[in-house]
């Protein structure tokens, strides 16, 4: 056997060595996972038109008529859902609308992460805006099948109530878990397996990271190979030639979708379970959290004086705010104040916070797109985008990014499949002498990645572990 000298690597060779076995472990143990993720993901984005089916009795309207007062509205919603607190209203904004009451416990963002465990996140517009995962497809399509009895109110945590903003006739009750993207979140983010396993997702997006990384240094043109070889398919399509094919296609249709689905799985980090943690953390630390209210604000209490009616707040919210759909807080005490944000992401830059006086209905906090920090505005493009809430043209976009992980991960398995000799798994070598001819410079990255993305972290000294041991008890030459 040939003896390996640390002076016989140039570093492009040990990088190479290194980031092809790399590749091949981390998408072989991995690859079930992306496989997943990206099924599942292709699912979520389309559930717009999947909802315009399965709830457009609770949607719509079916006669367009001038808009009641807002109170007639939130009146006809309470009665219909006796016993739980409201938790925020969302006017009917564009004609053929339904104005949403949405019953339970008020969990606004940018509270602590344990009172944000189960947002009200329902596809209707009012519902785009929720960061968490939670749901069960649950009832049926329409709103014949929608919750309107009492037993089952006590039971859900969280009830939407459907109002016809013409007639102030609720349409329908329906449970948020009960609505179809609320489950398709939840099978995105954890498979159906509750928040204590959105670190397998995780797992799988911060390793399709590590992939799509080496993957590319891998396809990267070297030496005497050009651009045109690699950018172009190989002219022989010979039946010798089928695992260079293989090769060719697995690494183009991921290199010209690379800086989109490098967007994919950032934004999907940003808001994962530890990975998210961090970033979070990262905001704070250098002053690129988005703006948020004081929670200590309250109105002026004047002996006598009546609060203002939740009509004559929205007409002050819609003179304050740019032309969007609101979503309104009301207060939850006699000296609490109205909380009123765009519910609509898919206009990032008429993103807002607004705190008015219940009573005199004053400003007292206002803070726009123009006050939000540079990281802040990144996430508040990213994650919509993350979504599909774009339109067509991002739904059509993250289709194509869905399907190119599918085939990355079928035609991997094609190419191992190929190449595998048989009683053994034929991952690329890798000696002692190239351990030790890596530059620090990777260390120092890796340990950052791992820092960063803890569950990647763990996951990694998992791997270096059973490398070394491979490596330790491996007969010498």
């Amino acid at each position: 056997m040939t003896t390996h000298s640390p002076a016989r690597h140039s570093t492009s060779a040990v990088l190479h060595r290194l980031f092809w076995r790399l590749h091949f472990w981390s998408g072989l143990l991995t690859a079930p996972i992306v496989l997943l993720a990206a099924l599942t993901g292709i699912l979520y984005i389309f559930t717009p038109q999947i909802e315009a089916l399965r709830h457009a009795e609770l949607d719509r309207v079916a006669q367009i008529r001038a808009p009641l007062p807002l109170d007639q509205q939130l009146a006809a919603a309470r009665a219909a859902v006796p016993g739980l607190p409201v938790k925020a209203i969302v006017p009917a904004y564009t004609p053929g609308e339904t104005s949403l009451v949405l019953f339970g416990e008020q969990k606004m963002r940018g509270m602590p992460k344990a009172a944000a465990a189960n947002p009200a996140t329902a596809p209707h517009p009012a519902h785009q805006h929720a960061d968490q995962h939670a749901g069960h497809p649950g009832g049926a399509p329409g709103a014949a099948s929608a919750i309107s009895s009492t037993e089952h109110h006590s039971a859900a945590k969280e009830i939407t109530s459907y109002v016809d903003p013409g007639t102030a006739t609720v349409q329908g009750n329906l449970p948020d878990a009960e609505r179809f993207k609320n489950w398709s979140r939840k099978l995105h983010s954890s498979l159906l397996q509750g928040d204590g396993w959105r670190w397998l997702i995780e797992l799988g997006a911060s390793w399709m990271l590590v992939m799509m990384l080496t993957g590319f240094y891998l396809w990267w043109p070297r030496g005497n190979a050009g651009w045109r070889k690699a950018l172009l398919p190989a002219a022989s399509n010979k039946a010798g030639h089928s695992r260079a094919s293989w090769r060719y296609w697995h690494s183009i249709s991921s290199v010209l979708l690379a800086l989109f689905t490098l967007t994919i799985l950032l934004t999907g980090l940003t808001w994962s379970k530890y990975t998210g943690e961090n970033f979070r953390a990262l905001q704070n630390a250098t002053g690129q959290a988005t703006p948020k209210p004081p929670r200590d604000l309250t109105s002026l209490v004047t002996e006598g004086q009546q609060p203002l009616s939740a009509e004559q707040i929205y007409t002050l919210a819609k003179a304050q705010a740019p032309a969007i759909r609101l979503r309104m807080t009301p207060p939850n005490n006699a000296s609490g104040v109205w909380r009123i944000e765009n519910e609509d992401r898919s206009q990032p830059e008429k993103r807002f916070q607004l705190v008015l006086d219940a009573y005199s209905g004053q400003r007292l906090y206002y803070a726009g797109w123009d006050q939000l920090p540079l990281l802040s505005k990144a996430t508040a493009v990213g994650i919509p985008f993350h979504r599909g809430e774009f339109g067509w043209w991002n739904q059509a976009l993250l289709l194509a990014i869905g399907c190119s992980a599918i085939f990355s991960v079928l035609s991997g398995y094609v190419m191992w499949w190929q190449r595998r000799r048989p009683a053994s798994v034929s991952a690329p070598a890798l000696h002692g002498s190239h351990v030790r001819a890596l530059p620090w410079w990777l260390v120092v990255v890796a340990a950052l990645l791992a820092y960063c993305m803890p569950v990647f972290g763990i996951s990694l000294l998992l791997m270096l572990l059973i490398e070394a041991s491979v490596l330790l008890l491996r007969p010498k030459a």
